[in-house]
């Protein structure tokens, strides 16, 4: 691919962004959303913590300060002076409870994944929540606090209504919603920004571009700035092209395959021997080699480098795949052969992906149907388990790993449909569990279960890649996929 040289002129204050996927959706964070909603939405809104992803903890952000006065009771002290986008008021701990409460009342997507912990919720003033929890749950800053961290101002809720609040969206971040027109997305500034001196742009124009080649194209031809989700085929070009900023850092997430084991137990993947068969025919450094190019790391298990309990790449599955010890397992299951459907979304090396497996578990009989579908329509399915199996990628909504396993393999997560009296109680011991030396060995057990019982196949740890104009500064990346925050970027002088 040749490259052209990048537009950019000094003193700009804008900024063009093209991003995979559709149409944005909706960017409440009452509403389920999908990652180019979650682009648009960490930009609104300030969440009550934020990550160091240099050192993997949490630290204050509209959340100042918090204390655990007893096992069961969380104080956080909101921070005052933040005001509402479009002259809506202070927030105040009463817009905390009225979200987390709203969460609850609904049943949100939140609910199984960060606020399952929470029994009660009062305000002692204007500034302080206290929420007592139904029991001990240690990584609640990072879980509750951080993915459900996102708030609603309570009178712009009640007032715009929760339908139209999803499009006309008021957040307290660094930029506010002004057109969403489908696949477009604009931003701009919010001149009452709780930080000094930021953002430093005025405006962000998101465009969303499914394929990955269109939207590197559209870079070079100068009609963005900036991009998300390159082919990985064509990073290394890009990382020679000194017109541009390549960034690659290993995400928090990982590819995977889920199997629907809540479907009355007919299927053959519902026998845990086929699903280990599986495994051992994926070629994973096939995966990375081929689907992404290097910008990857293998991995057969839930828990990536630099989260607490963490061993190695590989535990139990080799890099290469193991065809003959797949073919015994299929043949010590009384399995010959049988079509699955499955699903994926539509990420473009994700649909490669599945071809690729496809290819790899036909060697041992198993035909893989396969069902595209749209992120949302994805999520339908998934979400409300009305699929067989789907291969897709997640990204971990907090470094500490409970994210990684509860959601997914505990009978009531909301994502699970794995059903193990065991598994559930080590995954309940851990996260009651407070101390990180008792709690490593839990999650080294519930790792070694979910790597016998295969409710999930984990295929690698997938880099987050972004290209744009070198003459922009001051973005920093994340290891999340939708947490690309833009208020201190901007135009070198």
């Amino acid at each position: 691919m040749l490259f052209s040289p990048a537009i950019a002129q000094a003193g700009r204050r804008d900024l063009r962004v093209g991003v995979f996927g559709g149409d944005f959706g909706n960017f409440a964070p009452v509403v389920r959303y999908d990652i180019q909603g979650g682009l648009v939405l960490y930009n609104i809104f300030d969440g009550l913590i934020r990550i160091d992803f240099a050192n993997r903890r949490v630290i204050p952000w509209l959340a100042e300060a918090w204390s655990q006065p007893d096992p069961l009771t969380w104080r956080i002290k909101i921070r005052e002076g933040v005001k509402w986008h479009r002259g809506y008021g202070e927030m105040t701990a009463e817009d905390v409870a009225y979200t987390w409460r709203y969460h609850l009342e609904t049943k949100s997507f939140q609910v199984g994944t960060a606020l399952f912990p929470i029994d009660t919720i009062k305000t002692d003033g204007k500034h302080v929540l206290e929420v007592k929890t139904k029991r001990p749950f240690g990584p609640f800053p990072a879980v509750t606090m951080g993915y459900a961290g996102f708030i609603l101002s309570e009178k712009a809720h009640k007032e715009i209504g929760a339908q139209a609040y999803s499009q006309k969206t008021i957040g307290q971040g660094p930029f506010m919603i002004d057109s969403v027109r489908g696949n477009e997305a604009v931003l701009v500034k919010n001149p009452d920004y709780w930080r000094p001196g930021f953002p430093k742009l005025d405006r962000i124009v998101m465009r969303a571009i499914p394929d990955s080649a269109v939207r590197l194209q559209s870079l070079m031809r100068g009609e963005l700035d900036f991009m998300t989700h390159p082919d990985p085929k064509d990073v290394p070009e890009a990382k020679k092209n000194q017109k541009y900023t390549t960034l690659s850092t290993v995400g928090w997430n990982w590819d995977y395959q889920q199997f629907n084991l809540s479907t009355g137990g007919n299927e053959p993947y519902t026998n845990k021997l086929v699903r280990q068969a599986i495994s051992y025919a994926i070629d994973r450094e096939a995966i990375v080699n081929e689907i992404y190019n290097g910008q990857a790391t293998i991995t057969d298990n839930q828990i990536p480098e630099g989260f607490l309990g963490y061993r190695q790449p590989l535990l139990k599955y080799p890099k290469n795949g193991d065809l003959k010890k797949a073919q015994e397992l299929m043949a010590q299951a009384g399995v010959k052969g049988y079509d699955v459907e499955v699903i994926t979304s539509d990420k473009d090396w994700l649909r490669k992906e599945l071809e690729l497996v496809a290819a790899m578990v036909s060697q041992i009989g198993i035909n893989y149907k396969i069902r595209n579908q749209d992120m949302g329509g994805f999520n339908n399915l998934w979400l409300n388990r009305r699929y067989q199996q789907h291969l897709e990628d997640i990204t971990l909504v907090a470094p500490d790993p409970d994210a990684t396993s509860w959601w997914f393999l505990h009978s009531n997560g909301s994502s699970s449909a794995y059903r193990n009296p065991k598994m559930d109680a080590l995954l309940d011991g851990a996260r009651e569990q407070i101390d990180p030396a008792k709690r490593e060995p839990m999650y080294h057990q519930i790792v070694d279960m979910t790597l016998d019982e295969c409710p999930l196949i984990y295929h690698c740890n997938v880099n987050f890649v972004q290209v744009y104009d070198k003459r922009l500064k001051g973005f920093v990346q994340t290891n999340q996929e939708y947490g690309q925050f833009h208020e201190a970027t901007e135009w070198a002088s």
